[in-house]
């Protein structure tokens, strides 16, 4: 019996399901999300797959032999969205009852342009996910060194948890000034709130933020522990939803999931809060590996448009981009990410006209997967870029999602003309043509004024997917000079193909206080390295007994030490995997401290390197990763350059640059490796489209790689 590995990425708009077998070979599926209940999109888009191997019928059979079943979705961020989570309250050392309302004033302008940020009426906290009325002091103290100076005072911890259980608070979070430097204070407020609510009879999940996140800068870490406490068990309930309709259909082992940094756990995880932007992440891991895989692609830029939301990631010389307190939901958290920058740009995006300039402004927000464009007539009445992109000639209304869903596209013009053509005095198709320019536009922008922000694009190859991606590509992309652009065939569910690409691993943080001044004597280095090696120590441990609780054994564990290190007064520090596993040894802390100026010299110019320099390591982590089998990335051999009779479904008139063309129509699944197509083209698939404009050329690699240029030829 054939043995498959399920991955799911179920974004705003779409459900994304791959079906890969023991041979490495995959078929993907896709269905609108479900958000009042994730399981309705992934069955859907799971049966879809399995009809492309004849195995609908054979559900059962298919789930019953699966060795892992992999998901992203949105639950929890639909939950920070929505404001749905647990009525929560907090314990705070006292004097910092305001954390979470005062917060930080930079948070007040995530994701604002320049021009933005200036004008202070923009400016706006959000919604605190913890009102002060649920948040109570307590006096204590521990300083920086780790030493209590002021007793925690337990009558205010006991007063505090019974007056927030009184009020109806369904958690508590406990998050004290220095607990990163010894959380004793921490671990006995633990012990009197479980003591309160024995006695008051009630019982509610209680997050400490020595054991979610140990790290200093404590508005992030607060925000990081409310988040574990206010969003993380009705995120779980949406898994275990998951995962028991994937066991009445035959699955017979845990769901899986997929934390922010790249790497799959147990949805029983109990730090959940690391899953919490899971979603993109499978795009940056399919790349990584893809890369690794084929070789030649160091430096990639990972882009997934989709139907909500624009994505974006870099990968450097091989290293995945870690921000260590992303940005998130206009708050900071300590919550290792990889670093993705979003916009709100989609097939989705909905087209409206400022009602003052009479111009043209296009979202942030979305029609997602349901209702969906105009064209799926499921209610929505607002125009978006995926009825531009049909008006075009460039969807196929016959062939939408595989002819699975119909389309109507006369709707989608008479509301278009109505809203948006006839108040701008333009015909349908050139003010959809500027509608879908206006996009293409924000998502090259986005990426070279954000993402790529101090780097040199010519070193970079640009990798487009996403439902929409391969449509837009060319539209985002061909304004600059990348060293190559390309997309896949499996481009719709790239993200769900990297989510199987993911080794098990989980990765644990901690601030130390390590300080390598010059001409530093055998005792100072070694002063360092014992709050280095003793931090690496605890997290190891923490991490092996995760995991070895989850199923594996010692010996399937590897562990690497990272070491967060920069020169005395510069702001940022650069992540350093550790040559020693141990700093045991004067010798191994130089070792570790050549490592970081070798970083530092191939990352900035020497003239940041200070003359006298003194090193600081600042923070620690451990990555503790156990291998998996993962998706192949085969070698064919090449066809010719002309593609078969059975890839060519004629032609269509497309609108490009003003006027009518009669582009020829190719389907995507009949091209063959070293099939090159000039455009202008499209080519379909049931799951995304590839559009190829005038002076463009496509051609399909011996890895199946679609890259594109601009000329006649490769």
């Amino acid at each position: 019996m054939s043995r498959y590995l399920l991955a799911c990425d179920a974004g705003g708009t779409m459900t994304d399901v791959i079906v890969v077998d023991e041979e490495g070979k995959f078929v993907i599926g896709k269905a609108p999300t479900t958000p009042q209940d994730e399981s309705i999109g992934f069955l859907e888009s799971l049966d879809e797959a399995l009809e492309y191997w004849d195995l609908a019928q054979n559900q059962k059979e298919v789930c019953g032999s699966a060795e892992t079943a992999i998901y992203t979705g949105t639950s929890m961020l639909n939950t920070l969205i929505n404001l749905s989570g647990l009525k929560t309250g907090l314990i705070v050392t006292r004097g910092f009852e305001d954390i979470i309302i005062q917060g930080r004033g930079s948070q007040t302008f995530i994701g604002y342009e320049w021009s933005e940020i200036s004008h202070m009426q923009y400016r706006k906290h959000r919604e605190p996910l913890v009102p002060r009325r649920y948040t109570r002091g307590v006096t204590e103290r521990i300083d920086m060194f780790g030493q209590p100076v002021i007793p925690m005072y337990e009558d205010d911890v006991r007063t505090g948890v019974r007056e927030l259980l009184d009020d109806g608070v369904e958690s508590l979070a406990i998050v004290f000034l220095y607990s990163f430097t010894n959380p004793m204070h921490e671990a006995r407020a633990a012990e009197i709130a479980r003591e309160v609510m024995k006695e008051v009879g009630r019982e509610v999940p209680l997050v400490l933020s020595s054991e979610v996140a140990p790290i200093s800068r404590e508005v992030s870490r607060t925000n990081a522990t409310v988040i574990q406490a206010y969003a993380a068990e009705p995120s779980r309930k949406q898994l275990f939803n998951i995962e028991e309709k994937l066991v009445d259909a035959g699955y017979e082992h845990s769901l899986k999931t997929v934390l922010c940094y790249g790497g799959v756990t147990n949805i029983r995880y109990p730090r959940l809060f690391e899953t919490v932007m899971s979603g993109p992440v499978g795009g940056i891991m399919g790349g990584k590996h893809l890369a690794n895989t084929i070789g030649g692609l160091e430096n990639l830029v990972c882009a997934d448009m989709g139907g909500t939301s624009f994505d974006a990631g870099c990968i450097t010389q091989g290293l995945l981009p870690i921000d260590r307190e992303p940005p998130f939901q206009k708050m900071y958290v300590n919550v290792p990410m990889l670093d993705i920058r979003s916009i709100g740009a989609g097939t989705g995006t909905y087209i409206r006209l400022d009602p003052e300039t009479n111009r043209l402004k296009l979202g942030p927000d979305s029609a997602g997967g349901t209702p969906g464009p105009v064209f799926q007539e499921q209610g929505n009445e607002i125009p978006t870029i995926g009825d531009c992109d049909l008006l075009l000639g460039i969807i196929n209304e016959d062939y939408y999602l595989g002819g699975r869903v119909p389309v109507n596209k006369q709707k989608a013009h008479d509301i278009f003309k109505e809203k948006i053509a006839d108040p701008l005095g333009l015909d349908v198709p050139t003010a959809a043509e500027q509608c879908v320019d206006l996009v293409n536009v924000m998502m090259r922008e986005h990426l070279i004024r954000s993402l790529m922000l101090g780097y040199d694009i010519r070193d970079y190859t640009l990798l487009g997917y996403g439902g929409a991606g391969p449509m837009h590509l060319v539209g985002y992309a061909g304004e600059y000079p990348w060293k190559g652009i390309a997309t896949v065939p499996h481009a719709a569910a790239f993200s769900a193909w990297g989510g199987a690409c993911m080794d098990y691993g989980h990765r644990r943080h901690k601030s130390v206080a390590g300080l390598i001044p010059p001409g530093a004597d055998t005792d100072t280095k070694m002063y360092a390295a014992q709050a280095v090696s003793g931090a690496w120590e605890e997290l190891e441990n923490q991490l092996i007994d995760e995991l070895v609780g989850e199923g594996f054994t010692k010996d399937q564990i590897s562990l690497r030490q990272i070491a967060y290190m920069k020169y005395y007064g510069h702001l940022d520090d650069l992540e350093v995997a550790s040559p020693v596993v141990r700093l045991n040894t004067e010798a191994d802390v130089d070792k570790l401290v050549e490592s970081f100026v070798d970083i530092f010299t191939t990352t900035y110019t020497l003239a940041g390197k200070p003359p006298v320099p003194t090193y600081q390591i600042g923070e620690v982590s451990v990555i503790a990763e156990v291998a998996t089998v993962k998706p192949t990335v085969n070698k064919v051999d090449l066809e010719g350059k002309e593609p078969p009779k059975a890839a060519r479904k004629g032609t269509r008139p497309v609108f490009y640059e003003g006027t009518w063309h009669e582009g020829q129509l190719f389907e995507l699944d009949e091209l063959r490796a070293g099939n090159e197509i000039t455009g202008l083209a499209v080519v379909e698939a049931p799951s995304t489209t590839l559009y190829v404009p005038a002076g463009w050329h496509a051609r399909l690699d011996e890895h199946e790689i679609i890259w594109l240029n601009k000329g006649e030829s490769s």
